[in-house]
């Protein structure tokens, strides 16, 4: 689902991995296979018409949304263990990293480090995410000068240590949904051309600040995540959802003219990158079954697109019952343990894994139903000063999290997200309310 401002909602989407690369020389970041992740939006306010908030959390509807940066270190009453401990809640659910969206571009203030840090002790892998929603910030889909400029901006935000990413970090997401690009006003001519560009350059960027600060050589993955709206790659090929973002970036290694673009960084070192550090993602609420079935039958039909492992970035499991979730998250590890067409893709070797697991609250209306918490009535705390550039900079109050959700009052079989998500990971869903 693309993102733009979130809205308050108890929104949480779970992921799965199909390889497991090599922890950063050593350092004790666990493995991801299969991969077991939340992706975290927590913000600390309600839409205007949430019913079920109490009126302190709709502050939002009078001085804006909050930033959606929730790495910056005033979000720490949140995520914090002092605070309300939402890795920590993660780290219980039984999940093995943590998928964030606007973690570098979008200006967030302050040390994003000990969020990092947190993380690191908890044995969770990190996922950030470029802020993507804003096609503008690119020059013609060029997206190669904001991206590199945001990433030397992280790196002295707490994402590179002694000259590495931070160990926590084990994937960097360049954009979410980039598909979506075809479809904006500077797309004129809404050619495929626009998305693929976009990706290219955006790789092309951050590969660039990784040689302007002198980055040693690490195992952090690099990948975008495709929506599973239909859509045919760039090159023809490829017809139907998420995998068509597959081929487009196997086509555009292959050949970078296909979007009128050519690259700073060397081609051979750019494909090196892509075929050491690259990794296939997709977000979808179709049923897993379907989406096992459509990819496992692409990836025979189109020579492993590169031989490359992929991933769900979103499973959103929209109005599914407790039953369905568990089934489809127990089924998604038996998958990724034993298709040996995703195996072939996998790096590196497994290490020492510790669980973990959370929940997003910010959109409301149908948002709800990819919940795993809700907020409760009980104030725990405030957060420090956040903002970004597209926020302004004041604090917010930290509710307390529960599992029961209210808007499933009449239909308690889609109440229990969280416990479903427990049960699959043989973790437990914790409650602070």
């Amino acid at each position: 689902m693309r993102r733009s401002r979130m809205r308050l909602r108890t929104i949480t989407r779970t992921a799965r991995m199909t390889w497991a690369p090599r922890c950063q020389h050593g350092r004790g970041c666990p493995p991801l296979a299969p991969m077991r992740a939340v992706a975290y939006g927590a913000l600390p306010c309600a839409m205007p018409h949430a019913q079920h908030y109490a009126p302190e959390m709709m502050s939002c509807n009078l001085v804006g949304l909050p930033s959606e940066d929730m790495m910056q270190e005033g979000y720490e009453a949140q995520w914090g263990p002092s605070g309300r401990n939402d890795l920590g809640l993660m780290k219980a659910l039984g999940a093995n990293a943590v998928r964030l969206y606007h973690s570098l571009g979008l200006d967030g203030k302050g040390s994003h480090q000990g969020f990092l840090n947190r993380a690191q002790k908890l044995k969770l892998n990190v996922m950030p995410g470029f802020h993507s929603t804003e096609p503008a910030m690119c020059d013609h889909f060029d997206c190669h000068d904001a991206w590199k400029a945001a990433t030397l901006k992280g790196f002295k935000q707490g994402f590179l240590v002694d000259n590495r990413w931070h160990p926590a970090i084990s994937t960097v997401i360049l954009m979410n949904e980039p598909d979506f690009y075809d479809n904006d006003a500077l797309c004129t001519d809404r050619g495929a051309w626009c998305r693929v560009k976009a990706v290219l350059s955006a790789m092309d960027g951050l590969l660039q600040a990784e040689e302007e600060a002198q980055v040693l050589p690490s195992d952090v993955k690099l990948t975008v995540t495709w929506s599973f709206a239909m859509r045919t790659s760039i090159d023809g090929k490829v017809q139907g959802p998420g995998t068509f973002g597959f081929q487009d970036m196997v086509a555009v290694m292959e050949d970078p003219s296909l979007v009128k673009y050519t690259p700073r960084t060397p081609m051979k070192k750019l494909r090196e990158a892509f075929h050491s550090r690259w990794i296939h993602g997709l977000n979808t609420q179709a049923p897993w079954n379907f989406v096992s079935d459509f990819v496992t039958n692409h990836y025979k039909l189109y020579d492993n697109f590169g031989g490359l492992p992929w991933f769900i970035g979103e499973y959103g499991a929209n109005g599914q019952a407790e039953s369905l979730i568990i089934s489809d998250l127990e089924s998604m590890d038996q998958k990724a343990a034993s298709d040996e067409r995703l195996r072939r893709g996998s790096l590196g070797e497994d290490h020492i894994s510790r669980p973990q697991s959370i929940t997003e609250l910010s959109k409301g209306g149908s948002e709800l139903n990819f919940g795993l918490f809700s907020i409760g009535d009980r104030k725990i705390g405030e957060t420090g000063e956040v903002c970004d550039k597209n926020s302004h900079c004041r604090t917010w109050p930290v509710f307390c999290l529960g599992t029961k959700l209210p808007w499933f009052e009449n239909q308690p079989a889609l109440g229990k997200r969280a416990q479903a998500l427990a049960t699959a990971w043989g973790g437990i869903a914790e409650n602070s309310c």
